[in-house]
């Protein structure tokens, strides 16, 4: 039996509208900096970038200046000697939802990984430090599409920690895990137990992750989801999602020690049960979240190639000693093209997303040759 459960509870946040950014505010207020409830929470470069354009918009209707507050003492800042399990973390996603690897152009990972990837995680990373003066050291792939091919990039850009989905790992007792590769730490979504269903139900929710801790064998429990599930744009509204989360701290709290709640970097480093990520997942198999089964079938063959040719134009060019500012022209080019969504079979049709798509990758090519 396990005496003592871990619940590491994350929210992803990735939008691009004023109203979201004011709700994620609003959420971030309520349950962290005035409930003290431990959660992390996963900002993509474009998120923090719009927030703090409008941090005096935010500031003013929601009474509170939340990015500033963000600064304070309520969020871990491990690379300074600032850490607490029980405290919240700020975690990054990648620039524009871009996968953290490129699917299928194996010969193009080098170029993807340390061509594009490195300048989107350094982006959010140093926008979350100028904003909330707080060093990421967790990052979440978008959709969750990730390769542990990846993993030597990521650690080498100064990350610590990476949520993977595990819909593809049948086997629930590897659920409770964290896998290692090339240093990196790799913290395991349990997919089995999930917010959404327990909707008004919080103490069904945290009754829900001591049982699947005992009967799994294993102490963490990795729950996410994205937050829109809780700040009012589908599923619960702003004021029940609060009060959700909230509740979920409450209950937890209210266990007399048999559980609580920690961040994801606390589930990377105080979890003793270790494995290689290689026993459960080759290093060059792309999976996603987006399907149960992990499989890539969402992802339109024509758009992503023409992703990779951006890829293999950008570093012939680099190669050739062209000019840095066109060469990142042609970037910025590219991580607006490469939005997951844009390569959506299911979003193939849809007129403004095709027309965003190709304009980019033309432009991008119209730089690239000259």
């Amino acid at each position: 039996m396990v005496n003592e459960v871990n619940l590491a509870l994350y929210f992803i946040c990735h939008h691009g509208h004023y109203g979201d950014f004011k709700r994620d505010a609003q959420f971030i207020k309520e349950v962290t900096l005035w409930s003290h409830v431990p959660v992390t929470y996963f900002l993509s470069g474009i998120q923090i970038d719009e927030m703090e354009k409008h941090r005096r918009s935010l500031a003013y209707e929601g009474g509170y200046d939340v990015l500033g507050a963000v600064r304070g003492g309520a969020f871990i800042n491990p690379r300074f000697g600032y850490n607490s399990p029980h405290l919240s973390e700020i975690g990054i996603m990648p620039y524009n939802h871009i996968p953290l690897v490129q699917p299928w152009q194996h010969d193009q990972w080098h170029n993807y990984l340390w061509g594009i990837l490195a300048d989107q995680v350094k982006w959010s990373r140093g926008l979350a430090e100028r904003v909330f003066d707080k060093t990421p050291v967790s990052i979440h792939p978008p959709d969750g599409i990730y390769a542990p091919a990846s993993a030597d990039a990521l650690k080498k850009l100064g990350l610590d920690n990476v949520v993977v989905s595990s819909e593809h790992l049948w086997d629930r007792s590897a659920k409770g895990v964290v896998y290692y590769g090339s240093g990196l730490n790799h913290v395991v979504r349990t997919a089995d137990v999930q917010l959404p269903p327990f909707k008004g139900r919080p103490r069904d929710f945290v009754n829900a992750v001591e049982n699947y801790a005992q009967e799994t064998g294993r102490g963490f429990v990795v729950v996410g989801c994205d937050i829109d599930e809780v700040d009012g744009k589908r599923g619960m509204s702003l004021e029940e999602g609060i009060w959700f989360v909230r509740e979920i701290g409450n209950q937890v709290f209210g266990r007399h020690g048999r559980m609580r709640m920690i961040n994801i970097n606390a589930a990377a480093h105080w979890n003793f049960v270790h494995q290689p990520i290689e026993w459960v997942w080759g290093w060059d198999d792309v999976h996603a979240m987006i399907f149960g089964d992990g499989s890539l079938g969402f992802i339109d063959g024509e758009r992503n190639g023409a992703v990779s040719h951006i890829n293999w134009l950008i570093a012939d060019r680099c190669h050739r000693g062209w000019d840095g500012g066109t060469v990142q022209a042609a970037k910025a080019s590219l991580w607006k093209a490469a939005d997951a969504a844009c390569r959506n079979t299911w979003c193939c049709y849809d007129p403004w997303l095709t027309s965003h798509f190709w304009g980019n990758i033309n432009h991008a090519r119209h730089l690239l040759q000259g």
